[in-house]
């Protein structure tokens, strides 16, 4: 099954609003489908579990699992999503992700923990991790035990940015770690349709990936405090309490962004 990294190297694109409404849409599928929360923040986790950083799983987190001197097996960590049968959540680890980033600093094969860790769990189902918006070990380590990347971008400036550079990101794994890394497509997130500026930056974004020969997957996602209430309740869009015709489109969209994924990876 496939692997995906969601991924911008600016924060606050909504990469963790896509990885709930993907997870969502497999679901809905009937696929199985395990997130990998490795941004220490641990949104994902909160939203989907109701663990954090003051109430951590009692089974432990993949801080455990990438930690050499714990070398808990990934299985012995993972929890269901409290919210939706066929989800499932590796754990952030929260600040201890960052200790154990420093350990596996210079350890033969720290950047390949996470392709080691995840080995067997993708042959079971789809995984998606949530990256955090900085190139540093943990996030390498997402990339090199991911099948593809896929790049979710506000229609502002910084995240435009925060895109070109995971793309060079993606790059230098090819030249320095003779690594190919596939970009499944760019997400448009954040739109407000009534920023004539934000028109601009959609048309600059599609130009962009057009050369770069990327796809821009699904249509772009409104701004919507609908979209916010359900992803921290980590709720689907087809969960929503009074369900409209603009909750069944957003659904359908991620669906449909979802199936992008796989006609590029196949």
């Amino acid at each position: 099954m496939t692997v995906t990294a969601v991924m911008n190297l600016k924060g606050g694109p909504g990469k963790t609003a896509l990885v709930n409404g993907l997870a969502h849409a497999a679901a809905a599928k009937d696929e199985d489908v395990l997130v990998g929360d490795v941004d220490p923040q641990g949104n994902t986790t909160s939203h989907l579990t109701g663990h954090n950083a003051r109430n951590l799983p009692p089974t432990g987190t993949l801080a455990d699992v990438l930690d050499r001197r714990v070398n808990r097996p990934l299985e012995d960590i993972v929890v269901p999503a409290r919210t939706r049968d066929r989800i499932y959540v590796a754990p952030s680890g929260f600040g201890e992700m960052q200790e154990v980033q420093d350990t596996l600093l210079g350890q033969t094969g720290g950047d390949l923990s996470l392709r080691r860790a995840f080995k067997e769990a993708r042959k079971n189902g789809r995984v998606l991790f949530d990256c955090r918006p900085a190139v540093d070990l943990i996030t390498r380590a997402a990339m090199l035990a991911s099948d593809n990347v896929l790049i979710v971008v506000a229609p502002e400036f910084d995240h435009i940015e925060g895109m070109i550079s995971v793309f060079t990101a993606i790059n230098d794994l090819y030249e320095f770690a003779d690594y190919e890394l596939r970009v499944a497509g760019v997400v448009i997130n954040l739109l407000d349709g009534s920023r004539s500026d934000h028109a601009g930056n959609v048309d600059y974004i599609r130009e962009y990936c057009a050369k770069a020969g990327v796809p821009v997957l699904g249509l772009p996602i409104p701004r919507l405090a609908d979209i916010s209430r359900l992803t921290n309740a980590g709720l689907g869009m087809d969960q929503h309490p009074k369900p409209s015709a603009r909750t069944r489109w957003l659904a359908e969209n991620f669906a449909a962004i979802l199936d992008g994924i796989d006609k590029e990876a196949a």
